[in-house]
């Protein structure tokens, strides 16, 4: 019995070390001109629309480590009706748990947060309107990842693989172009899309950057009146899928149709039961923060009664297919 306890708190502290990161090292923050405020996450952008950008934003922090300064700061870059530039909300971050909100407003308008130290900040959690984009689940060996996928192009640099949406030589390459990829793991760093294109110049260039998160992501570029390339970018190979389609395509997988997988019930107290995949090889459920809760084989239903109240994603697997989905335990 000793030497159980003694693996499992092991197990928990080995878990606890390798879940910590820095802002630096973070594919969430982007960096500044700035020698103070070093480091941001863009909430949102006016390319959102009112009805995304006007509503309040939350992040929260869990930080573990300040090191070597006397005082961390964070600033808000927030753009008011006018179009004007804000900076006038800013304070002092903590180690432990520091929410930050934003107020909501009727506007369309962009919300960044930016924070000082270089980076050093050490974290092991970040959350954004109560979505947890760390820590986040990593790949596995049985995991379906952009890497090996013949779907992607590889190429050197910070944006090592990408899809080709469209080419300068077709004529529909004007059209709207849109992906969506329901991702199932990522690096323990997490990761990100960039847009390649070419604009009214003829010139190609990169932009929009997004974070991934575990479910469904989508971007579309709007439709131009001239030719082009356009590429979505990712930044790293250990990005895992279980579906992606571009333009309403489904690419290179048989995946699941969601429009006829069910979980229920949602809310649900004691059993959670899978419906419409079939030949089902494992459900697990795991918790907000990555953490398996539990785990069962070859059945369509799992018992979720010993859980706390509380959020948890439910993975659903058989022999081609990896879905994701949230449930409530009440």
């Amino acid at each position: 019995m000793i030497k159980k306890i003694t693996s499992l708190f092991f197990i928990s502290i080995t878990s606890v070390i390798f879940a910590q990161t820095t802002i630096g090292e973070s594919s969430l923050f982007g960096t500044t001109a700035n020698a103070t405020w070093t480091h941001v996450f863009t909430a949102v952008t006016t390319a959102d629309g009112v009805a995304v950008s006007g509503l309040a934003q939350t992040v929260v922090i869990n930080i573990t480590d300040l090191p070597g300064e006397s005082t961390y700061t964070y600033r808000i870059y927030k753009t008011l009706q006018s179009g004007q530039g804000d900076f006038s909300q800013q304070g002092d971050l903590v180690l432990g748990e520091n929410t930050i909100t934003v107020g909501e407003v009727s506007f369309n308008r962009a919300v960044k947060f930016q924070f000082s130290g270089g980076g050093l900040i050490e974290f092991d959690s970040f959350s954004h309107n109560g979505e947890v984009l760390y820590p986040v689940e990593e790949c596995g060996s049985d995991d379906n990842i952009i890497g090996s996928s013949n779907l992607f192009v590889t190429q050197d640099g910070e944006w090592p693989y990408y899809l080709t949406a469209a080419s300068i030589d077709e004529e529909d390459s004007m059209n709207a172009q849109t992906f969506i990829m329901n991702v199932t793991c990522l690096p323990a760093g997490g990761a990100s899309y960039r847009i390649y294109k070419t604009n009214s110049s003829g010139n190609d260039i990169t932009c929009c950057s997004g974070t991934l998160t575990l479910g469904q992501n989508s971007k579309t570029v709007a439709g131009v009146a001239w030719q082009r390339n356009l590429r979505f970018l990712f930044s790293s190979g250990d990005i895992g899928f279980s579906s992606l389609s571009l333009n309403g395509s489904t690419l290179g997988l048989q995946e699941f149709n969601s429009g006829f997988i069910r979980i229920h019930p949602n809310p649900v107290t004691n059993f959670l039961t899978i419906s419409g995949v079939n030949n089902i090889d494992s459900v697990k459920v795991y918790s907000l923060t990555g953490r398996l809760e539990n785990e069962v084989f070859n059945t369509a239903q799992i018992e979720v009664s010993d859980l706390a109240s509380g959020i948890y994603f439910v993975k659903v697997s058989n022999e081609s297919n990896v879905i994701t989905k949230k449930f409530i335990k009440k």
